[in-house]
């Protein structure tokens, strides 16, 4: 499965990315028809999920857990799951549930 990271932290990317060793990971912040993508919606503006849904994509969106408000944000542009860093790191089990 291809999967777009759209992360700007070093140390977050590196543990997202150690989870989905299984899948063709691509980093950046332009979208090339990756299946899921997972967008850190403090370092990136909500409304890319809008686009990133347009085109197709399951987007997986992300903030700190305190963020509540942004969370809500997330939901309400599209996200099809929105989650706290802490639960990011496990980005393979996220991408099982968007499976259902």
């Amino acid at each position: 499965m291809k999967v777009l990271i759209m992360e700007k932290n070093l140390m977050l990317l590196s543990r997202i990315k150690n989870s989905l060793s299984m899948h063709d990971v691509r980093v950046g912040s332009d979208f090339r028809d990756e299946h899921v993508v997972f967008i850190n919606v403090e370092a990136f503006p909500v409304n890319v999920i809008r686009e990133l849904k347009n085109k197709g994509a399951k987007v997986i969106a992300y903030c700190g857990h305190k963020n509540v408000e942004l969370q809500k944000t997330a939901k309400e542009a599209g996200a099809d799951l929105v989650v706290p860093n802490s639960q990011v790191i496990d980005a393979e089990s996220l991408i099982e549930k968007l499976k259902g």
